[in-house]
């Protein structure tokens, strides 16, 4: 697998996911009913857990391989 793609879906993961909970959080706050809010919100810290072990796991190979210009 190729290290950059790792950390580049890591990245996109966490991102949406904190994007995708401050949209429910922001409707939340406004009184709009969001059917399953709680569990959903539960799913999206997981998913911005598991980006940020992508990114993580990514820097750390792409700091054992060397650069090739």
């Amino acid at each position: 697998m190729d290290t950059s793609d790792l950390t580049t879906q890591g990245a996109i993961l966490t991102s949406l996911s904190i994007i995708a909970g401050g949209i429910i959080i922001g409707a939340m706050i406004f009184q709009i009913s969001i059917p399953f809010a709680q569990y959903i919100m539960v799913v999206l810290a997981g998913l911005v857990v598991i980006g940020a072990i992508a990114l993580i796991l990514g820097s750390r190979e792409s700091e054992k391989t060397p650069v090739q210009r």
